[in-house]
């Protein structure tokens, strides 16, 4: 086809772009049951954090509660010892001193309090001390506690309570409610009532709570007097110096995270005594703090992971009867034109039922519109193959009137390879036709052996006509000027970078002057390089050798004829 004689030039169609990624329907099932539970999982997380910030909070303020109620009952057992004292300070035997009287006087008071009775003058020489047998040598207790506390109400008039002191009648240690006692008018004496740590601890063990929890008692001196926990251990030592720091200036609050005894972290609520400056910490470990929300979350997971997996497992079962239906329209679009569409059997999906419905539709129609293309292309084939009859016939009468057999063997030669063109695009419904096939026929029908080599070239219908011309016109050469007829000619071909190399070898041809002078020379010419946009290097009695552009050639990567038509006339050789 010469450039510029084709209103309509091909454009081929753009490439595919890059496929997107693609999911059987199984999966798309299985993301479909995963948005569905992602929203409920959401709310369950938003659910369970709202409850464990409430649980956190009561918590708290269980801690905050547990901490003033057991200062008010240390309060009121100090308050109910302190009341005793002062009771028993005024009977006639504190008043006369007669302290062997008082001691079995205080006997009842003691026992139920596990307590012990001490009266010390003012050089905390003991006068009575329950813990010793009666008419024993008592000594002095110069316990720096326990003077500092006598000092004070010596000084005060006022009862107070001790911090932990050591009795040098007991390893064990002590604290003390000591109020003043006077006789004749003049405090005289210092009257206590000690209670171990043990007495104190039942306190802390009737109130209760949670056993993870630890209720600490601390004196002035921020000394464990008493602990819910470990007791023995803890019992005299003081708290990490970063707790206390917290405590400082403070006589209740709340600590959101410290570092107790035992070197765990915990919640601390603490509240100090009305009746002394003794604290109640109570301490929460932030564990206990946080298992609400961490039990939340593992039962949350539990619960989406046995619904997701179930969910899986139902949506792969329910997703093959759903692959069935599918797969059965893929067959059936597979087959749609052919003429033999394959029935399925109903399905429960409405929109599959439609597609199924519309391929039928579309094969009904297909099947019609190839058809009347068949009769058409039939019909047209026909007509053409007439038409070249005729033409053939018509020439071959004109021609050989005027007596030139010569002009009319090539003139019907040059028609039967156009008509040769035609059969091959014709039995390939002008779908590209196989380059070999062509060197074939062309072999078989001009009575010359011509052998094919190289890679095979699928040549585009527009490409077919002017390639044959070309296999013609050397092969009549080949004939004529090329020797004996037994030599065999190759037609060879090369894929290279600028195209496509043609190669045309006569073996043992005689001579070097050019095969193909006058009108089969300008064909050639015409064909290769104004048809097919090629360039001839060499062409001659030995053989012709040409690049033709592969794009133009095959079709393959063609963006438009008129692209080619430009550089030929831009670039290309003239005729």
């Amino acid at each position: 086809m010469t450039p510029g004689t084709d209103d309509t030039p091909t454009v081929p169609a753009p490439a595919a772009g890059k496929r997107p990624l693609t999911l059987p329907i199984r999966w798309h099932l299985v993301l479909f049951v995963a948005l569905v539970l992602v929203p409920q999982v959401a709310l369950g997380l938003c659910l369970g954090w709202w409850y464990s910030q409430a649980e956190h909070k009561r918590l708290e303020q269980g801690a905050v509660a547990a901490a003033a109620a057991v200062s008010d009952q240390l309060d009121r057992e100090l308050e109910s010892m302190k009341a005793a004292l002062l009771a028993l300070a005024t009977s006639p035997n504190a008043v006369a001193a007669d302290f062997p009287a008082l001691r079995a006087q205080a006997e009842t008071l003691l026992t139920p309090r596990k307590a012990m009775l001490a009266v010390r003058d003012r050089d905390h020489r003991h006068l009575l001390n329950t813990l010793a047998p009666d008419g024993q040598p008592l000594p002095q207790n110069l316990d720096p506690v326990l003077v500092a506390s006598d000092d004070r109400v010596f000084a005060t008039g006022r009862p107070g309570v001790s911090d932990l002191f050591r009795s040098p009648l007991s390893d064990g240690l002590f604290t003390a409610v000591i109020v003043p006692l006077a006789t004749n008018g003049e405090t005289r004496y210092a009257m206590s009532m000690a209670l171990r740590p043990n007495a104190i601890l039942d306190i802390l063990v009737r109130t209760r709570l949670p056993k993870d929890w630890v209720i600490t008692v601390l004196d002035t001196n921020d000394r464990v007097v008493a602990r819910s926990r470990e007791q023995t251990r803890f019992l005299g030592q003081r708290p990490p110096a970063a707790l206390l720091q917290e405590f400082s200036g403070r006589r209740a609050g709340v600590i959101q995270s410290a570092t107790g005894h035992d070197g765990t972290r915990q919640f601390i609520a603490f509240n100090t005594l009305d009746l002394c400056d003794w604290r109640v910490a109570v301490g929460v470990p932030a564990a206990a703090l946080n298992a609400p929300f961490r039990i939340l979350v593992g039962t949350l997971a539990a619960i989406t992971l046995l619904a997701l997996g179930s969910s899986v497992v139902l949506a792969r079962l329910y997703s093959m009867r759903l692959v069935r239906e599918i797969t059965s329209l893929r067959a059936m679009a597979s087959a749609t034109g052919s003429g033999a569409m394959i029935e399925r059997r109903p399905g429960r999906v409405s929109e599959l039922e439609d597609i199924a419905e519309a391929l039928r539709a579309s094969d009904a129609s297909l099947v019609e519109r190839n058809r009347t293309r068949d009769l058409l292309l039939s019909e047209l084939n026909h007509r053409v193959r007439n038409t070249l009859s005729v033409l053939l016939s018509v020439v071959n009468h004109t021609i050989r009137s005027g007596g030139d057999d010569a002009m009319a063997e090539k003139t019907s030669g040059r028609i039967m390879a156009l008509s040769r063109a035609h059969d091959l695009l014709s039995h390939a419904e002008w779908s590209p036709v196989s380059l070999s096939d062509l060197v074939r026929r062309t072999s078989e029908e001009e009575g010359l052996r011509i052998a094919f080599e190289g890679p095979d070239i699928r040549l585009r219908a527009e490409a077919v006509a002017p390639v044959a011309q070309v296999l013609h016109e050397l092969t009549v050469n080949q004939r004529r000027h090329g020797g004996a007829g037994g030599r065999q000619v190759v037609f060879r071909t090369a894929v290279e970078p600028d195209g496509v190399r043609l190669a045309w070898i006569a073996q043992g041809a005689p001579g070097d002057r050019l095969g193909l002078p006058g009108f089969g020379l300008r064909l050639v010419r015409l064909c290769l390089e104004r048809q097919l946009f090629g360039r001839i290097e060499r062409l001659d009695a030995a053989g012709l050798e040409a690049v033709v552009p592969h794009a133009f050639l095959s079709g393959e990567g063609l963006s438009s004829e008129p692209f080619f038509a430009a550089r030929w006339r831009g670039a290309g050789p003239q005729a």
